[in-house]
């Protein structure tokens, strides 16, 4: 049955939209594949497996294909490559990656701003940036800016943390950072810098409204044209670890709240499936966990929950959160 309706990005005559996703489908079909026994659970809902990431009926035919075009390449040339350590750690891009980062965040905003409430949270000058930015952004993604302005996009790539001198981090850290999905819109306590934040298994791609302050970011500003993804020394706020630790708990928070008719099921799909969860992507994110933090890695402050199994955990992508 048709959708009819307004395309959201190019706001032409009202046609059939597109059922699309606000995150690429690629992110979760990995996440699936990747996981040792193929099932999903959002925080939001840790009683429910899922399949796929949220999705809207937003787009018409053309823009659905407009930033298929840059998620083909994203997907390709970066996402996979660099989580199957080809080239080396070392990946030149093109404007398909400003154009990517820019359609995740534009679509991470409009999700965020149809579904949560934030008039408490922000001013009403915040909300005329906010606005702002998601037109230039629009407007970048059509052909219509040459760039996205000054509300640039960060990508922050990560992996494993195999040391580390920050005391008190949550015994989950590596699977939220190597794994995690999850979109949020961010403002730090002063109210001085606003962002939206993407995540995608080890990227992490940082949209900004306002901000940041000169010198906290550096080694993440995406090129309009052409660059490079590499290891080098990226500086980024302590900030941002503190917010990516409180992530990492509220993961941890969500599946406390399983039922022991969920954990009977987790258990029994662990069964089934040892051989191939013993060489999965998440066994090796769980294995950094174990080798940073022992039994705490499996066993949470108020429950034995995490000593068990569990199916790939997706962190819920409803919330907006202070930094």
């Amino acid at each position: 049955m048709p959708n009819m309706g307004v395309c959201r990005l190019c706001a032409g005559v009202a046609e059939d939209l597109q059922l699309s996703h606000i995150i690429p489908a690629f992110a979760f079909r990995w996440l699936r594949e990747s996981s040792g026994n193929g099932f999903l659970r959002s925080s939001d809902q840790p009683n429910l497996r899922v399949q796929d990431g949220p999705q809207e009926y937003w787009l018409c035919e053309e823009c659905e294909g407009r930033l298929n075009r840059s998620e083909t390449a994203f997907a390709n040339r970066l996402f996979y490559p660099y989580l199957n350590g080809r080239s080396g750690g070392k990946f030149q891009y093109e404007r398909w990656l400003l154009e990517f980062c820019t359609s995740l965040s534009w679509r991470a905003l409009e999700y965020q701003l149809s579904n949560i409430d934030d008039s408490d949270q922000f001013s009403r000058a915040d909300m005329a940036r906010i606005e702002s930015a998601r037109n230039r952004w629009k407007a970048f993604l059509l052909g219509n800016a040459p760039h996205p302005g000054e509300f640039r996009q960060h990508l922050l790539p990560l992996d494993e943390v195999n040391a580390t001198s920050v005391s008190n981090l949550p015994a989950n850290i590596n699977r939220y950072l190597m794994r995690a999905i999850d979109i949020d819109l961010c403002h730090t306590e002063s109210g001085g810098t606003i962002f939206v934040f993407s995540k995608i298994a080890r990227f992490a791609i940082i949209g900004f409204i306002n901000g940041p302050p000169s010198g906290q970011w550096q080694g993440t500003k995406v090129n309009a044209n052409r660059g490079t993804i590499e290891p080098r020394d990226y500086a980024v706020p302590k900030a941002l670890l503190d917010y990516l630790c409180h992530k990492a708990r509220c993961v941890t928070t969500a599946h406390e709240k399983i039922s022991e008719r969920q954990r009977e099921k987790i258990d029994k799909a662990f069964l089934s499936n040892v051989d191939q969860l013993r060489g999965s992507d998440f066994f090796k994110a769980m294995e950094a966990d174990v080798k940073m933090f022992g039994r705490k890695a499996f066993t949470g402050p108020s429950t034995n929950f995490e000593s068990r199994p569990t199916d790939s955990p997706e962190p819920g992508l409803d919330s907006s959160e202070q930094l």
